[in-house]
């Protein structure tokens, strides 16, 4: 019998049978240019698949067919060796069945001892102390509020007005910001099960450690009333994690294009610690409702990188405004080797991305244009395989990850 009908009769993959040949398991005949596989073969296969049916390992096996090859296993002595060996392997799956149940008990432990499964829902809204904070994206004025709810000194729900005709609406302490252009995201966001299934352990590994040197770096500064905006959170957002360690007297800002995303975080973030200052808002075009002149420091989560990969804009152009004259940026940008064919398949998916997105000088080259400067860049790590998430991604490319910190031209450096 050829390899191909072998495999199909086991049921396995004729890389199974290969591999099991090389092993020595199966010995079949040499015909020219290709194996026959005969009925001692089929004797084998029958024998190995029962072993494994019964979880003997792959040396363990190697063994017992030795045994069974020289004995057949035809006498009393050489049955009784093999029962033997048969009554050991029931006593470690003994033992293994007693560690299986010890695990499932404890797994229901913690279930049983969840902390969403006994609090009831926190519910939280915008700070009462972030109000001042609210300006119109569109005429900088301030906003009247209507039909609005207020619970322990937070609003849950509100309709937002300006004179010059500009709307919002406040549904369960998140800011929904009408779009005054065309602008566009990611339609995938972090928290999307499909997005985590996307993502490879390595990329996964390299935004653990961006975070970690975004928090080292944050914590480092004074924070003590400070505006920390994070925007465009919908593929990575890298600072709650590390909220619970950071000084909660400073004001956070989260905004994101993705409902469902923001929705998500507000949540996660309630959880970790819900008497944080926290704004959340959802949109896209980066046109937010907030003062001028108020951030002290934004967050970049490749979200520079995101941001430019859909829109053939620099979030600068768009966040500037609500820059002080000593913001400072701490984030990370991904990029290739110059003339990387990842790079030239991306122009392909995302014709109007904005030029540089990607190659090593990105961040530097239009952060000029916005009176900010590169003070610091630091390598994170790099990866082969960052995932079908990074879908322009090609081949063994290097998918290069790196922190850096920007300030504002003439604002004295640390």
């Amino acid at each position: 019998m050829r390899i191909g009908l072998f495999a199909k009769k086991f049921n396995v993959s004729i890389d199974t049978i290969r591999y099991y040949t090389n092993l020595g398991f199966l010995i079949p005949i040499k015909k020219e240019s290709y194996y026959e596989y005969d009925q001692t073969c089929e004797d084998d296969m029958t024998f190995i698949t029962q072993l494994k049916s019964l979880h003997f390992t792959l040396n363990e096996i190697d063994n017992i067919l030795k045994v069974k090859r020289v004995t057949l296993l035809r006498d009393p002595d050489d049955w009784e060796r093999f029962v033997q060996l048969l009554e050991t392997k029931k006593d470690e799956l003994t033992v293994e069945i007693a560690k299986l149940y010890e695990a499932m008990a404890n797994i229901d432990s913690i279930i049983d001892s969840a902390p969403h499964k006994k609090a009831e829902k926190t519910v939280t809204g915008i700070s009462i102390s972030l109000i001042p904070l609210l300006r119109c994206p569109v005429c900088s004025g301030s906003f009247q509020l209507q039909n609005t709810l207020i619970l322990q000194e937070c609003i849950v729900d509100a309709s937002v007005h300006c004179e010059c005709g500009y709307q919002a609406q406040i549904d369960n302490g998140i800011l929904y910001a009408p779009n005054l252009d065309d602008s566009i995201q990611n339609g995938a966001y972090l928290y999307e099960p499909k997005t985590v299934s996307e993502v490879t352990t390595d990329l996964t590994r390299l935004m653990e450690k961006s975070g970690k040197f975004i928090y080292q770096l944050l914590k480092s500064y004074p924070l003590t009333n400070r505006v920390i905006l994070e925007p465009s959170i919908d593929t990575f957002v890298l600072l709650p994690k590390y909220l619970h360690l950071l000084q909660d007297d400073a004001l956070y800002i989260f905004c994101g294009s993705n409902q469902e995303m923001v929705e998500k975080l507000k949540g996660k973030i309630t959880f970790i610690n819900p008497k944080l200052k926290v704004l959340y808002i959802v949109n896209t075009s980066l046109h937010l409702p907030i003062s001028c002149n108020s951030v002290d420091y934004i967050i970049d989560s490749l979200s520079f990188n995101d941001y430019a990969l859909f829109n053939p804009v620099f979030p600068l152009a768009k966040l500037n405004r609500y820059c002080k004259d000593e913001t400072t940026i701490i984030g990370i940008f991904s990029h290739y080797k110059n003339g990387a064919k990842s790079i030239q398949k991306m122009y392909e998916m995302y014709p109007n991305a904005l030029p540089l997105n990607f190659e090593k000088g990105f961040i530097q080259t239009h952060m000029e244009g916005y009176d900010f400067e590169l003070i610091e860049t630091i390598s994170i790590g790099e990866t082969k395989q960052p995932g079908i998430y990074i879908e322009h991604h090609v081949g063994e490319e290097s998918f290069h990850v790196v922190g850096y910190i920007a300030k504002k031209k003439g604002v004295p450096k640390a």
